[in-house]
């Protein structure tokens, strides 16, 4: 998988043992994934990310109706760490953390902290 200048995100086989199935969406020249997922209670998660902006967006939904939309830029990097999918954001005056757990149950936490 390419790596913008500063966005760092795990190789394509790292996100696809992760997610269990391969991105439903991709334009590799555009440096944009989306990967989506479901657990048992029938909540999906919807994560896409792009490299080159720097962003990345996650969509919950339980069954078909939408829940929570969060998009966020500034993403420097994203990796995989004890079975949980992390992502580090910094802008201007604040620091952001995405977790994600997929297994037993799809867990997405967004938390932002301020730093001025």
């Amino acid at each position: 998988m390419a790596i913008a200048s500063q966005f760092r995100v795990p190789d394509e086989v790292e996100l696809l043992e992760f997610f269990g199935a391969e991105a439903v969406e991709r334009v590799v020249v555009d440096g944009y994934w989306c990967y989506e997922t479901s657990d048992d209670r029938g909540v999906t998660l919807r994560l896409s990310f792009h490299l080159y902006e720097q962003s990345v967006q996650t969509r919950l939904s339980l069954g078909g109706t939408l829940i929570a939309t969060v998009s966020h830029e500034g993403a420097d990097r994203m990796l995989l760490d004890d079975g949980k999918l992390r992502c580090d954001f910094s802008t201007a005056g604040e620091k952001t953390m995405l977790t994600v757990e997929v297994a037993p149950r799809l867990s997405v936490v967004w938390s932002s902290l301020r730093t001025e």
